[in-house]
């Protein structure tokens, strides 16, 4: 029952940080990062997580059958079994949850840092 209530709030976390992700990108194409380059991995950034938004919604809509949670408890299951039980899942899951955390936060972070 525990384990449910961990992957729910990953997913719940995930799923906060994919809305953060497509605000922090929309902002960073819109104020413009001062470099073409940056622009273009802005807006790259931006397509792929309005993307990830789609599904997203599909996802609480409940339109797709393999959802993130699915997906999560899997990931689990399949470490607990080979790598050390449910203290080795855990580690993972928390070290995957901050990595997506860190990736879709900080992306448009370090995209919008000018040099002076």
């Amino acid at each position: 029952m525990k384990t449910k209530r961990e992957v729910k709030a990953v997913v719940c976390l995930h799923h906060i940080a994919t809305f953060m992700s497509v605000a922090a990108g929309g902002w960073a194409v819109v104020r413009g990062t001062g470099s073409r380059v940056k622009d273009t991995l802005a807006g790259v950034f931006l397509a792929v997580q309005l993307f990830a938004l789609l599904k997203v919604v599909l996802e609480t809509a409940g339109k797709r059958k393999d959802t993130l949670g699915d997906r999560v408890g899997q990931l689990r299951e399949q470490i607990g079994k080979t790598r050390g039980g449910r203290a080795a899942a855990d580690a993972c899951t928390a070290m995957l949850l901050f990595l997506s955390l860190l990736f879709k936060i900080g992306v448009p972070l370090c995209l919008l840092e000018r040099k002076k």
